[in-house]
């Protein structure tokens, strides 16, 4: 069963119930899995809806940026369905694939919609009932609405993720930092995200990311920068990472919580196993330093070094 990524009214479960009467379809042809997000992407209106009476949602590219959605089942019904409430066969919006992450980190393929180039245009305001509908759809899966009312304003949303969570050799001290430092990171904090680290054959480790893996911790770093669609441009290739539709890949970038000790958790981006089965053995301590039996550096966070500040040890 494929699995679609909605943004827009398809998150309203009420307001989908109304349309599937309209169709004499079962409401239960989609089901919902969960919140995910859709990586580099943002959201805009700047598709005109007669049926709306305003400006309906679509999608554009955009590095460093996510949007919030939620994850359905769909059956072959309900795919007939969502093509009629997309109006596809009047070329309004097309199906086109990508990858969603789950609020576990993991990378999921999925289908959803973006309107076609040729009934794109300018912004368009969305009428109070339609903002209202996917308003009430986001809430009902615990989702905040500071993208859509941004959207709304035209404007782009500052809702993205704080920076980068890195945990082998692009930390400070490795062989590929460089890579990371010449961005000029604002802050770099040790920090720990959820996950399993994993050894490699080459010198250097994988992270692999699951819901299920509550327990599990990997070390690392976590670097903040204003604007992350530079350092990302830079890290896809070093990651090898050709984009969410490549075949290549030998990482894929993520989204995960960083706990860094210093405020709440923060949302950082990472590459994560592309391909699960060249992971080698489990590094047990989460820890790429401790593996190589490195001794732990002398460093201090970045954002508390003052003649007051004792060094603390990172690797442990």
């Amino acid at each position: 069963m494929a699995i679609y990524f909605a943004y827009g009214s398809n998150l309203d479960a009420e307001n989908w119930a109304q349309f599937c009467a309209r169709c004499d379809a079962d409401p239960a042809c989609m089901k919902p899995i969960g919140p995910a997000l859709l990586p580099d992407c943002e959201l805009v209106f700047n598709y005109r809806s007669v049926l709306r009476a305003g400006g309906a949602l679509n999608i554009r590219e955009r590095k460093g940026h996510f949007v919030h959605g939620a994850l359905f089942e769909v059956t072959e019904i309900g795919w007939e369905v969502l093509d009629i409430k997309e109006s596809v066969a009047a070329g309004c919006y097309t199906r086109i694939e990508h990858m969603a992450i789950t609020r576990g980190g993991r990378p999921v393929p999925v289908t959803t919609y973006q309107v076609t180039p040729q009934r794109q245009e300018g912004f368009v305001p969305p009428s109070d009932e339609y903002a209202q509908i996917v308003s009430r759809g986001l809430k009902s899966f615990g989702l905040p609405s500071t993208q859509l009312e941004d959207a709304a304003r035209n404007q782009q949303s500052g809702h993205v993720a704080e920076g980068v969570f890195v945990y082998g050799t692009l930390m400070r001290g490795e062989t590929n930092h460089d890579a990371i430092r010449q961005h000029g990171p604002e802050e770099t904090l040790r920090g720990r995200a959820r996950g399993r680290l994993h050894a490699t054959a080459g010198d250097y480790p994988m992270l692999d990311v699951h819901e299920y893996y509550e327990q599990d911790v990997v070390h690392g770093e976590f670097m903040c920068f204003s604007d992350a669609g530079p350092v990302l441009k830079t890290l896809d290739f070093v990651e090898t990472f050709g984009g969410y539709s490549s075949d290549g890949n030998e990482y894929v970038r993520t989204l995960v919580e960083v706990d860094t000790d210093h405020s709440t958790k923060r949302l950082a981006w990472t590459y994560v196993a592309a391909d699960r089965s060249i992971i080698g053995e489990r590094i047990e301590s989460g820890c790429w330093r401790t593996h190589r039996g490195i001794e732990p550096e002398v460093v201090v966070d970045q954002d508390t070094v003052s003649k007051d500040t004792e060094p603390e040890v990172i690797g442990e």
